[in-house]
């Protein structure tokens, strides 16, 4: 990783990114960015008062987060709309990385849409990096949820690229859905019939697995490689507490029109119901 950005609103949330970017910036010997977007909806002395006090309040902390990164980092406080204007400036200042903060729910825009931290994430075309733990060492153990898909392969390959795979423990989750099951429970199937079909889509799953992992280059021990029936969302979630994984990466898939704008997805609901550190890595636009 060559440079990273986090972006914070001052809140003791956002405070918990910016000390993770810190430890990121230390590890990797990078460059970083602390960025703060002053809404552009307002007076215009107001705006100008908020801007001097953000520059104010940043500029007195870059001392201390040097010590912790080993560098001095970037100052930035901007004016516009927060989500663009963050993630713009993400991808003008050519880093590798986002790190954001926990927002809470508020408004009803939120309850709706998401909050900022979501809203940013769904746009975003760079690796995103919740963070919702308070950073206490370099990650050392990460839990990677795959559907096997090239979204998922983009997340590893992300991972890797980033150097977050060196030197941490590395658990790999997919989560299956058992159709067959179900369709042969609707259509009566007696119980020796449906042990066969569900030993047969078991067997195929772990094939894909093999493959995925060959695919990627990931040889772990059978301990860390896991395939579990169930729903995505609840079956993470009790990983999530069973592990206690530093990091979760998962792959956010492309979306449009209302099912952007909609909550529901896998990512989304581990966003908003997981308090820990979520590396989100999205689709490339397609040309």
């Amino acid at each position: 990783m060559n440079r990273l950005l986090v972006a914070t609103d001052l809140s003791a949330r956002s405070d918990r990114a910016v000390q993770r970017a810190a430890l990121l910036a230390r590890r990797f010997a990078c460059d970083w960015t602390l960025l703060h977007v002053v809404d552009d909806d307002g007076p215009r002395a107001l705006i100008e008062r908020r801007l001097s006090d953000a520059r104010e309040l940043l500029e007195n902390r870059v001392e201390g987060l040097a010590l912790i990164a080993g560098r001095r980092p970037q100052v930035l406080v901007l004016v516009g709309d927060i989500e663009q204007t963050v993630s713009e400036t993400a991808v003008g200042s050519g880093c590798q990385l986002l790190v954001l903060g926990m927002h809470r729910k508020s408004l009803l825009r939120e309850i709706f849409t998401g909050t900022s931290t979501e809203r940013i994430i769904r746009s975003s075309r760079l690796p995103v990096l919740r963070v919702g733990a308070t950073p206490e060492t370099d990650y050392q153990r990460l839990l990677l949820a795959t559907d096997l898909s090239r979204c998922s392969a983009l997340a590893v390959q992300t991972c890797r690229e980033l150097g977050l795979l060196e030197g941490s423990e590395v658990n790999v989750v997919h989560v299956f859905d058992a159709f067959v099951k179900g369709e042969q429970l609707f259509a009566g199937s007696d119980g020796e019939t449906l042990a066969r079909g569900t030993q047969a889509a078991e067997a195929e799953i772990e094939a894909r697995l093999q493959r995925f992992l060959r695919e990627q280059r990931l040889e772990l021990p059978a301990a860390q490689v896991r395939i579990e029936e169930g729903f995505s969302v609840v079956v993470l979630k009790r990983l999530a507490e069973e592990l206690a994984p530093d990091l979760l990466v998962i792959g956010t898939h492309e979306r449009s029109g209302l099912k952007k704008m909609m909550l529901g997805s896998v990512a989304e609901t581990l966003l908003s119901e997981l308090q820990r550190d979520i590396l989100c890595v999205p689709m490339p636009l397609a040309r």
